[in-house]
């Protein structure tokens, strides 16, 4: 797992592909097809799909102790490499030309690969008038109102259940915890509430991380959006790297050392995949009962409509720093992000180039486009 997880960028999506390829046929520890057969199991269940993947083939190899081995080679990976580069971020020239015009090509990619990806999650998430309005209603209240995209999530699974007798949403406000020696349990939160991948975090982080009045770090958007952008360019999945990111950030601020930050970064880290492996491992022992339960179908059918309305979220946030400038009653088109976030939606929606390859020729591009005036 240490293996794929640091030779793979994409995400949780590439490492399960690779990850079946390798346990089945050259390892023969699963059948062919068998991990990626158990994906709509991973997405029922709370964490992301590298961490489900490795939780499945551990728990299958050596129970308890091939979950903690599978899953500390997966994310050992980002621990180290994302430790680098938050180390390092200050020294990368920002202010230069060429840079910013790679990170606008990275900026738009990801809005097209996010647009690619929600308009697929889409086909299987808002399959009726109910599932369409609840998906409105969540993104009503997470863009229009503020609400907190974590209390959102719980509530809709809670609505879920209870749809099953009645259709009834209720909201609270949002809490958060001040003590740095709780952050911890901020990252166990994500875990919790990340159904359905990395990017659905992202809304979720942008709340508390991003802004002026955000409660733990308070991130340019501009930042975020290049941390984002280099999360896709490093091996890990995109949670996992934020997880390391943001850890890290809060460990530097908290002790002001080096072994300190990556400390933090390894809790937020392991935190992040914890309530998952937990879930995952207990829900496998009674596979076929946990997918035709009425309460869990209760559940994906509330869950499912607010992670579209997330994804459009971010995907929101990403085309508002790539797609177009400007504000108030004037907005300005910006011609090569547009064009550049087209072609990522378009090749990664058609599968016609990995995400990997879908990011560096978009960076290319942009960088082409500056160089020729």
């Amino acid at each position: 797992m240490f293996k794929i997880a640091f030779c793979v960028v994409g995400g949780g999506y590439a490492i399960l592909a690779v990850a079946d390829e390798v346990f089945s046929r050259k390892l023969k520890w699963t059948d062919e097809g068998e991990i990626v057969a158990h994906l709509p199991v991973f997405q029922m269940v709370p964490g992301i799909i590298a961490g489900s993947t490795a939780i499945y083939v551990g728990r299958k190899i050596a129970g308890w102790c091939g979950v903690v081995a599978a899953l500390l080679g997966v994310f050992l990976p980002s621990v180290i490499v994302f430790s680098i580069v938050s180390a390092g971020y200050s020294l990368i020239p920002f202010g230069s030309s060429v840079l910013d015009a790679a990170f606008l090509g990275l900026r738009a990619a990801l809005t097209g690969i996010i647009a690619a990806m929600t308009i697929k999650a889409w086909r299987k998430s808002v399959i009726n008038v109910r599932s369409f309005a609840a998906m409105l209603l969540a993104l009503f209240a997470i863009g229009c109102m503020g609400w907190n995209p974590a209390l959102v999530v719980i509530v809709a699974a809670a609505v879920g259940v209870t749809g099953v007798f009645a259709a009834d949403a209720f909201a609270s406000k949002k809490r958060m915890l001040s003590s740095f020696w709780l952050f911890p349990l901020v990252f166990l939160k994500y875990g919790v509430i990340a159904f359905g991948g990395g990017y659905v975090l992202v809304p979720v982080y942008m709340d508390d991380f991003v802004g002026s009045g955000a409660p733990y770090l308070a991130l340019a958007a501009e930042e975020f959006a290049d941390v984002m952008a280099l999360t896709q360019m490093t091996p890990g999945p995109i949670a996992v790297n934020c997880a390391t990111f943001f850890g890290y950030r809060l460990g530097m601020a908290e002790f002001g050392s080096l072994l300190g930050a990556v400390g933090s970064a390894f809790v937020a880290t392991l935190a992040l995949l914890f309530p998952g492996a937990i879930l995952l491992y207990f829900a496998l022992g009674s596979l076929e009962k946990f997918k035709t339960s009425r309460i869990v179908q209760g559940i994906m059918a509330g869950v499912k409509p607010v992670t579209i309305s997330m994804m459009l979220n971010a995907l929101w946030a990403f085309a508002a720093i790539s797609v177009w400038n400007g504000g108030g009653d004037e907005c300005e088109i910006n011609l090569v992000g547009f064009s550049i976030a087209l072609f990522a939606g378009a090749m990664t929606y058609f599968g016609k180039l990995g995400i990997v390859k879908v990011i560096f020729v978009s960076a290319a591009l942009s960088i082409g486009s500056v160089l020729l005036g």
